[in-house]
């Protein structure tokens, strides 16, 4: 029996003409159906016959507007119904006749009709004599979505729970510039539904509202058109509505869009009509007097239709003095009223305004079209090979019998290897089109689309609810069909997926992180790659002119011990090691690529390693291996793509030179080393080294002062362009008299640093060659390790001052103690030892950026008190506020070093990056899960937490919470299921065993001096005064300290605390990774089994 009313009406309406003529429903659900609507109330006179045999069709036959008029045609023709809302969309268009010549008494109304209905002869039906033949016109289709530029305009209420809908809906209606309002997307942490609700072969940039929930705007547009899309990501100073501009240079004709939307005024908003008023008019009148054509969409939140709405009434008054025009004349609301806009100006084309409720919010789409050619489909030119197709017997045998020129090995070799990979995969250019794919969109959906269409149909011909049922049915049915295929074709790519980079890769792409390489489009492509290459040389040479204006010549210091005169030949087992751990990465400018080199790594061995010792043994280094291709990318996603400032140059090298530079090093090390020459406290490109050695080393300092009553300065240096301005004569002259490198060795360093080049190339575009007459080259092996050679030297001029400090790279901190009642002279040593800094980096060619210097007194919070009169200090010219927290290092560190900052940040992105997993967990499988949780979210737990030891339990709950949400997104449980036998199940230590893991195993290192040299002298075994059995036990020290909050924080307290708490048997692990394996069994079984 059916029960539901729809479901009854739907099963009528689909099973053909009377097929149950002879049932009959019962007189409840008759009378319901009355009441809906679906049946008339009463019997109509006069249709005996049927009433399908005298249908009567409206048509059109005055061009006056009709009081109940619905719809409106861009030629002022209008249509009108009856109030039975008969859908007028089968009507056809006709020609009058001429019937001047007819007696206004015979003046009849005119049938017209589109179905081929038999036309009767008897006279009880029609009276042809009273009938004027007339032309018949088809109708003509008003706009031809496939062929002119369309734009689409909604008002979602929310995309966040719609990507699948407005996807669709994006992807079904051709258009080609897609403007949202109400998106509700977060500024970060939404990029998974960005993606998801981006159909293939677009592009969506978000502006979502700064401050408090709602609200963004989106814009959507096809990839066909990046390169003519300009998309302003200036904030304006709006306050009563939110704005985002875009301009579109498409066939020859400027457009600019202004999406607009209007919160409705309260009280939380503290926003007003008025205001809306002044500054929408301040708005209009600035695109006004610039002539440009003007496109305005977006929702104001008034009731335009309105005549007795006073606001609506001034903007209509408005509009006109400024030639603009509002073109929606029919409610955009379900509610029956005209809140969405689409104003136009200047010399604006619109066509075939179309305004639907598509029931995805109470708004509905807005869609009109331009008299421009649509966009096709974005082609670009590829040159490639087809390495599959490649016989790698043959091409070994053409590499073996390679005969070489031994006068000029590298050239000889990189044109015998080009020619023999062009005979086996010749390089072919062709054009590609980039065809949107969507696999999940099946035969079966499409189907389904057709179904949907048909109901809807249906809906708009009767406006009955039980069919407004119907098509809502074929919707969520359709829904349903593209989440599950799009689910299963992401689940199947990621189980499928070979390599933690592949799975990186396809997992970044549902999570946002995958940028598309953005490039300026105020420049034509042709002349960028000029741009780029004049930009960044300009850059480097503005500098240098400005520090080769200042006095003085630097100081070497003088060299004590072995000199090296020259570099020893290597062998091929040398050179193969070297390879095969170098990750297989090429360049354009290789011969051959490095995948197919480790394939022919035995017949080419032999070769590689005579280029290396021919380069060795003369001193040269081969010009081919000098020059460098360079790629300008993007610093930030968020950043203005035509300034040229926000690209960072990324440099590409040929692979053996790379090869070359590795061997090199490798004697420079072992140089350095035997004669003493590294600097202790520079933890840059350092085996044992890393950024949080280097942290730790300076909160242990910074802790035990504190510890002791005193306050402390840190300053964190800035540099600009350290590697880029480097003197090539100075670090030449360095290298010789400091660090005793001479003869055929101090040759090649020369061959190696002069006579450099890059260019910029561009999408198979090259710049002319750019001379590098200044710095280390860039992407190189030996690069960092010759700038912190030539910085060595900076150290002796920080210890003439008694002033702590630490480097990494190109960043210097500087810290000094003293007691409160010495703060002035503490203040004026910093001020002393950086002024010395930055005149001993002028005369190195290095420019010391003033204002990105930051300075910190550090100490307990009463001590910090009362130094209040003395908020800053003086550098050179630059007076620098003391501040509150720093970043150093990827570490916020605050005045009392509490790491409250530090933590506030943890939470903040690791949380984020929860959310965004936890939007496409059930795209993933629990080994995916884990990767990504562990590469995302408990990385950033582990960073640097050796400087959380001994906080207390309530700030280090905080990061504990994130684990356990963690292991709950991993394994799919809810939110109030216990953790504990969670993280049993994934082997996770808690956060207080992995602190304690860390410290454990840096204290283990620095005892097998495995360690930097900096922590292994804040260790200090334990010597009883006795002869105990425990002097074998390998104790260590452990000083006494005042403060909790201080002392007992610091590595020379927690470190060997920690170490004697441990098992005799984790202690005397043989090796690091059995210690490793026998410290995390020792926890787990301390946290889980007590």
């Amino acid at each position: 029996m059916l029960v539901n009313v729809a479901e009854c009406c739907a099963v009528a309406l689909t099973t053909g003409p009377r097929p149950y003529a002879s049932l009959r429903l019962s007189p409840v659900v008759l009378q319901r159906c009355r009441q809906l609507g679906i049946v008339p109330g009463k019997t109509v006179r006069g249709v005996r016959a049927g009433s399908r045999r005298q249908k009567h069709i409206p048509v059109i036959t005055s061009v006056a507007q009709a009081p109940d008029s619905t719809m409106c045609f861009n030629d002022g023709m209008h249509l009108y119904q009856r109030q039975s809302k008969r859908n007028l969309s089968n009507m056809i268009q006709i020609n009058q006749p001429d019937i001047t010549h007819v007696p206004k008494t015979m003046k009849i109304e005119t049938i017209a009709s589109t179905g081929t209905r038999a036309v009767a002869h008897s006279q009880k039906c029609i009276n042809r004599s009273n009938l004027v033949s007339i032309k018949r016109t088809l109708p003509t289709k008003q706009g031809d979505d496939s062929k002119h530029f369309k734009v689409c305009y909604l008002n979602a209420q929310s995309c966040r729970n719609k990507t699948t809908e407005l996807a669709d809906l994006i992807h079904d209606s051709q258009a080609d510039l897609v403007f949202i309002t109400e998106t509700w997307f977060r500024e970060v942490g939404d990029e998974p539904l960005m993606q998801a609700m981006t159909p293939p072969g677009f592009n969506l940039h978000s502006c979502p509202r700064l401050t408090g929930a709602g609200g963004g705007l989106a814009v959507l547009y096809r990839t066909s058109l990046r390169d003519c899309v300009d998309i302003s990501l200036e904030r304006f100073d709006f306050l009563s509505f939110e704005l985002c501009k875009t301009k579109i240079r498409h066939c020859n004709q400027d457009l600019t869009f202004l999406c607009v939307y209007r919160p409705p005024p309260n009280k939380k908003n503290k926003l007003s009509t008025p205001q809306f008023l002044a500054e929408f008019t301040e708005l209009l009148d600035e695109y006004a007097n610039l002539h440009c054509n003007l496109v305005v969409v977006g929702d104001i939140n008034l009731h335009y239709d309105s005549q007795s709405d006073l606001n609506a009434n001034t903007l209509k008054t408005l509009l006109p003095t400024l030639n603009l025009s509002q073109l929606v004349d029919r409610p955009t609301h379900r509610r029956g009223h005209t809140l969405d806009w689409v104003v136009v100006g200047g010399d604006v084309g619109v066509s075939d305004l179309i305004v639907q409720d598509m029931l995805i919010s109470d708004h509905f789409v807005i869609s009109f079209g331009f008299d421009l050619q649509k966009p096709g489909p974005a082609r670009r030119v590829v040159t490639s090979r087809n390495m599959k197709r490649i016989d790698m017997a043959a091409l070994k045998d053409d590499v073996r019998a390679l005969q070489l020129d031994r006068h000029d090995l590298v050239s000889s070799y990189n044109s015998d290897l080009r020619r023999i990979l062009d005979k086996h995969a010749p390089l072919t250019t062709r054009t590609v089109t980039d065809r949107p794919s969507a696999p999940w969109l099946t035969p079966e959906v499409s189907t389904a689309k057709q179904d949907r269409r048909r109901a809807e149909r249906e809906w708009r011909k009767s406006a009955l609810t039980v069919h407004r049922q119907i098509f809502t049915f074929h919707r969520e049915a359709v829904k349903e069909m593209v989440d599950k295929n799009r689910h299963q074709f992401i689940s199947q790519k990621i189980e499928n997926s070979t390599s933690s980079k592949e799975l990186f890769l396809i997992t970044g792409q549902l999570l946002g992180k995958v940028q598309n390489k953005k490039l300026p489009n105020s420049v034509p492509l042709d002349d960028l790659p000029d741009k780029f290459g004049d930009f960044f040389a300009e850059k480097i040479e503005k500098i240098r002119v400005e520090l080769d204006a200042a006095p003085g010549h630097p100081e070497h210091a003088p060299f004590h011990g072995a000199h090296l005169t020259g570099f020893s030949p290597v062998t091929k087992e040398q050179v193969k090691k070297i390879i095969e751990k170098a990750p297989p990465k090429s360049c354009i400018l290789d011969p051959i690529p490095s995948e197919l080199l480790n394939e022919c790594l035995e017949e080419l061995l032999p070769v590689i390693t005579d280029i290396i010792n021919q380069s060795l043994t003369s001193g040269q280094v081969p010009p081919s291996f000098k020059h460098a291709v360079v790629t300008p990318l993007l610093k930030k996603a968020n950043l203005d793509i035509n300034t040229f400032k926000n690209y960072r140059p990324v440099s590409n090298l040929p692979f053996v030179s790379k090869v070359l530079e590795k061997v090199v090093l490798a004697q420079l090390s072992e140089h350095l080393a035997k004669t003493g020459m590294v600097e202790p406290l520079q933890s840059a490109y350092r085996a044992d080294h890393s950024t949080e050695t280097a942290l730790l080393k300076v909160a242990n300092d910074l802790l035990t002062a504190c510890d002791s009553g005193s306050v402390s300065l840190l300053a964190l240096l800035d540099l600009s362009a350290a590697f880029d301005t480097l003197d090539h004569d100075i670090l030449l002259a360095r290298l010789n008299t400091t660090f005793g490198i001479t003869g055929t060795a101090l040759g090649w360093f020369c061959s190696y640093l002069t006579g450099r080049t890059q260019a910029v190339v561009i999408q198979n575009k090259h710049s002319e060659d750019t001379i590098l007459k200044y710095g280390v080259p860039q992407g190189s092996v030996l690069g960092p390790v010759l700038f912190t050679m030539y910085m060595q030297p900076l150290s002796k001029v920080i210890k003439h001052h008694n002033v702590l400090y630490h480097m990494f790279a190109d960043d210097t901190q500087l810290q000094k103690s003293a007691h409160t009642k010495q703060f002035t002279e503490l203040v004026q040593s910093i001020e002393s030892c950086s002024d010395s800094i930055k005149q001993w980096m002028t005369v190195n060619k290095l420019k010391m950026n003033d204002d990105k210097t930051e300075i910190m007194p550090v100490g307990k919070q009463s001590k910090l008190k009362l130094l209040s009169e003395t908020s800053s200090l003086t550098l050179s010219d630059t007076t620098v506020t003391f501040s509150t927290k720093v970043k150093n290092l990827g570490v916020h560190l605050d005045s009392n070093l509490s790491m409250d900052a530090h933590i506030n940040s943890l939470c903040r992105t690791a949380f984020l990056e929860m959310r965004r997993i936890s939007q496409i967990r059930h795209l993933l499988s629990l080994d995916a899960t884990k990767t990504l949780v562990s590469a995302f979210i408990l990385s950033r737990l582990d960073y640097c937490n050796s400087l959380l030891a001994g906080l207390p339990d309530a700030k280090l709950d905080r990061l504990q919470r994130i684990m356990n949400n963690a292991a709950r997104l991993v394994l799919r449980k809810r939110k109030r299921d216990h953790v504990t036998p969670l993280l049993m199940t994934l082997h996770w230590l808690p956060i207080k065993a992995r602190i304690t893991y860390k410290i454990a195993t840096l204290c283990y290192r620095s005892l097998q001096d495995s360690a930097p040299s900096y922590l292994s002298s804040l260790l200090k075994p334990h010597v009883p005064t006795r002869n105990l059995r425990s002097a074998d036990a390998g104790h260590l020290v452990v000083p006494r300290v005042k403060l909790n909050a201080f002392g007992k924080r610091a590595f020379t307290y927690t470190a060997p605390s920690i170490w004697n708490s441990l098992p005799m048997s984790v202690r005397l692990s043989t090796s690091l990774p059995s210690f490793k394996s026998s410290l995390k069994t020792h926890l787990f079984r301390e946290y889980f089994n007590p």
